[in-house]
């Protein structure tokens, strides 16, 4: 078990009957230009999959709790969405040994593809680093100009992130 992965669990399994939280990281910080590969086995450039939409990025572990209970209504939304100016990105933070687990996790909740994998060079983690994530889920609401107006981690409260879906569609 890497460090950084047991670090995340310390931190899911003290605060997982904490109320929703505010992401660490700040809104009105721009999307990262970052290519990540895909379960697929292709490479997807973020900001070509969210050029002129909302997108919603959902960065999650297969061993995350709240990230199960939650999973089903973050596909949800993105079926209620379906033909908007709307995407939803999913990108998993387990890293290259849990390839498998993450693809049989995609289809057992029918997650909305491609799935990304946030695996750099030298086992690094460059959304998770770049963004400055430590827990899972995150959920990330970028408007149609690829900047944050929205963050959660851990615990997501799913009114305020439809509502801030809902703001970001209309501006």
């Amino acid at each position: 078990m890497s460090h950084r992965f047991a670090l995340i669990l310390a931190l899911l399994t003290a605060l997982a009957l904490a109320a929703p939280a505010a992401a660490l990281v700040k809104t009105g910080a721009p999307l990262p230009s970052l290519t990540l590969p895909g379960l697929d086995g292709q490479s997807h450039d973020l900001g070509a999959l969210a050029k002129d939409k909302v997108a919603v990025v959902v960065y999650w572990s297969v061993s995350c709790p709240l990230c199960r209970k939650q999973m089903p209504e973050f596909v949800a939304l993105n079926k209620r969405l379906a033909g908007n100016a709307f995407a939803m990105l999913m990108i998993n933070s387990d890293g290259p040994a849990m390839k498998p687990a993450a693809q049989a996790y995609a289809e057992q909740y029918n997650l909305p593809g491609p799935i990304l994998l946030d695996v750099g060079a030298g086992d690094s983690m460059p959304f998770g680093q770049k963004m400055d994530l430590i827990a899972t889920p995150t959920v990330l609401v970028y408007d149609q100009k690829g900047v944050l107006v929205h963050a959660q981690e851990l615990k997501v409260d799913l009114p305020q992130l439809n509502q801030a879906v809902e703001k970001a569609l209309v501006h």
